[in-house]
């Protein structure tokens, strides 16, 4: 056999082998799944949310702006000089261009929300994850 690969016999076997990664029994294996679950259902429920929120958001500019291009398009249609209709259009035209940007800002706002709400319980459960493995190692160091 190789040097990196050796037979184990009872002899050669240390008391105090000590794995990073224990198996868990059962019982931990089953808390630790429902536990990364609730996390999992609380990131969902803030994804979802927040989808939700945003689509009534679009939803509601859609309305406006539909709105507006009616009235819009009317007044350019009604107006009595080439000068009138001119401006009405102009007019318009800048109105609809702050109208879609701060649509997109309200929108970019609310996505980094979401994703904000959304990675918090993820990064929560990381943190409680990564204080397990260290005091785990803490207690493998001790044990050895």
């Amino acid at each position: 056999m190789t040097e990196s690969v050796k037979a184990a016999t009872p002899e050669d076997a240390d008391t105090k082998t000590v794995t990073p990664f224990p198996l868990f029994d059962p019982g931990d294996f089953a808390s630790a799944s429902a536990r990364n679950l609730d996390f999992a259902t609380r990131a969902a429920r803030a994804c979802f949310g927040g989808a939700a929120q945003l689509n009534w958001e679009v939803v509601g500019f859609m309305n406006m702006r539909l709105a507006k291009d009616v009235a819009g398009a009317q007044k350019v249609i009604t107006a009595k000089t080439s000068h009138e209709a001119f401006h009405e259009q102009a007019t318009f035209v800048e109105q609809a261009l702050r109208d879609y940007a701060d649509a997109a800002s309200k929108w970019l706002h609310i996505a980094a929300d979401v994703a904000n709400h959304t990675l918090a319980p993820v990064e929560e459960r990381t943190e409680e994850v990564l204080e397990e493995f260290d005091e785990r190692g803490a207690q493998s160091e001790t044990a050895a």
